[in-house]
């Protein structure tokens, strides 16, 4: 039996020496979106199940009910009173449909989306189609949620996202969580927002004609579950990301090379026998695109008293360095500064919270989490590939696929192997940090505060 000092090496150059992990990057886009509701969904809940049968790994899942959307149509005219111009768009997720009509209205420029940048041109919105970029505000960064709800609440009667990225890319995204949008939106490249801005230079009464037509049915989705049984059974930590990306897009970086992460860890530990000091948990979550709803639905309806602690990964592979965001939990942020010199390379570690991916419900429910992700050399790209047609295999390289799961492995074993593990926060105390952080009102526009 070698000692795990010897076995870590061990797992960790296997992991380095072959090739399995882009392998099984390459499988899971060149299925497709994985997109709720799509057959690409399936076929990844498939390939998950048979990779954990044929490495002896006993499977768990949990079915749920959630709203769907179906992309459809999208048709978009700009008029002036020279000219007709069409521009190539698409829908953004859990966007309404225009019910067969053609809506027209006039257009107008909203900037960042942010409420400063907004109030400013609070008489001149209700009723139009208001254009906002997905770069950053004059508040800073601000989710895309957070920006259709402002639209929605200033009086909009369309919500158009331009990327601010180039490359005639579409971004797309969900605009609520868990339910259909008030107002239609729609995605449009940074090229088309640029020639759009000085059409309306020359004439700011320019209108619109937007056409979508999505289907909205009840679907039923499922998490992949299973468990690497640990020296303190009874103390889990959750391993979670989500296997679901965008259905434009194969969801390379976001988030198929992080399940992919999460498999190749598992097949490695049952190679070595591997026991970690806890039980991991890991879970594949479903439908983390619709507004992170499937995790949420998770947390809500299983009991989940023996949880420790959830490290999420998503965005994990793609860019060599990693952020572990700490959820502002001073108690956790030590014990991982501690931990620094055990992982495989230095990273970034900070107080932030990430709400918008699957770490998030299981903060609200006082949950020590992180969520480890690849840092973008440049952050005004915001989710660069992200969420467009671009976020492709190919955008990873094999050494990255590499490096991230094994630093990925190395951050999973010091922790379970921590002394003792923070305390659960009560309510009381979630809320302050969010308090302090200053996200109520943002939380509140994006339906994602509980709390009374």
């Amino acid at each position: 039996m070698y000692e795990i000092g010897d076995l870590k090496e061990k797992i960790i150059g296997r992991l380095l020496a072959r090739d399995s992990i882009y392998e099984t990057i390459k499988d899971l886009c060149l299925m497709g979106s994985r997109f709720a509701g799509t057959e690409s969904e399936k076929l990844a809940q498939e390939y998950i199940q048979k990779y954990l049968d044929e490495i002896n790994i006993e499977v768990e899942k949990f079915e749920f009910e959630y709203q769907g959307w179906i992309r459809g149509d999208c048709d978009f005219k700009i008029k002036t009173k020279k000219k007709e111009y069409n521009f190539p768009a698409i829908s953004l997720v859990l966007a309404p449909s225009t019910n067969n009509e053609t809506l027209e209205m006039n257009i107008i420029d909203g900037v960042g989306g942010s409420e400063t940048e907004l109030n400013r041109l609070r008489s001149t919105i209700p009723g139009k189609a208001v254009m906002i970029h997905s770069g950053d505000t004059e508040e800073g960064w601000l989710h895309r949620r957070i920006k259709y709800a402002n639209a929605y609440e200033f009086g909009a009667k369309a919500f158009i996202f331009a990327n601010h990225n180039p490359g005639q890319l579409f971004p797309t995204g969900s605009v609520r969580s868990n339910r259909i949008g008030e107002i239609i939106a729609i995605g449009i490249s940074k090229e088309s927002y640029e020639h759009i801005k000085e059409l309306l230079k020359d004439d700011d009464a320019i209108t619109c004609k937007i056409k979508v037509s999505n289907d909205t049915p009840k679907l039923t989705s499922k998490h992949i579950i299973w468990e690497i049984l640990g020296r303190r059974k009874d103390e889990v930590i959750v391993i979670g990301g989500h296997y679901d990306g965008h259905d434009i897009a194969q969801g390379a970086t976001d988030n198929a090379a992080s399940v992919a992460a999460m498999l190749e860890i598992t097949k490695l530990m049952k190679e070595f026998n591997y026991t970690p000091e806890r039980t991991l948990r890991f879970i594949a979550f479903g439908v983390e695109e619709f507004g992170v709803v499937g995790s949420t639905i998770y947390v809500d309806n299983i009991d989940i008293s023996d949880v420790v602690a959830m490290i999420n990964l998503d965005g994990l592979i793609g860019y060599t360095p990693k952020h572990i965001p700490c959820s502002g939990i001073e108690e956790l942020y030590v014990i991982i500064k501690e931990l620094q010199n055990e992982l495989l390379y230095e990273s970034r570690i900070s107080k932030s919270i990430i709400t918008a991916s699957d770490n998030y419900p299981f903060f609200l429910k006082g949950i020590p989490n992180v969520c480890i992700f690849g840092e973008k050399p440049d952050p005004t790209v915001g989710r660069g590939y992200g969420h467009t047609s671009a976020d492709t295999f190919d955008k990873i390289s094999k050494l990255d696929a590499k490096i991230s799961t094994a630093f990925a492995f190395t951050f999973i074993d010091s922790f379970s192997k921590v002394d003792r593990m923070p305390m659960r926060l009560k309510e009381s105390r979630v809320i302050e940090i969010l308090q302090e952080a200053k996200l109520e009102d943002n939380l509140k526009l994006l339906e994602k505060w509980p709390f009374k």
